[in-house]
């Protein structure tokens, strides 16, 4: 919980707070995102859970399980989607004006 708030919902809520005029367009792409890593990312955290791969040591973990994960592997894939795709809608804004700018 301390990583995601430092180093995920830090840096969404600075990125929001400064581009929040370009990202309210953008709600229906970001919980479409949001919706589609939920989508593949359980049922792969189950897998990798289940065979052995990978495990959520329960010292680590607040202790709520949703569907044998941890709370905050949900949050993580949740917030981590959601930081990633205002980071690229933001660089698109921003690359787009420079080439527009640049043209004129």
């Amino acid at each position: 919980m301390i990583w995601l708030s430092l180093f995920v919902w830090l840096t969404t809520l600075v990125l929001w707070t400064f581009n929040f005029n370009v990202l309210k367009h953008y709600k229906k792409t970001l919980l479409l995102c949001i919706f589609f890593a939920l989508v593949f990312s359980i049922p792969w955290d189950y897998l990798a859970l289940k065979t052995g791969m990978w495990n959520f040591p329960k010292e680590n973990n607040i202790g709520i399980l949703l569907a044998g994960l941890p709370l905050e592997e949900f949050l993580f894939i949740i917030f981590v989607t959601l930081e990633v795709s205002t980071i690229t809608l933001v660089l698109k804004k921003r690359v787009k004006s420079l080439i527009n700018g640049g043209t004129k």
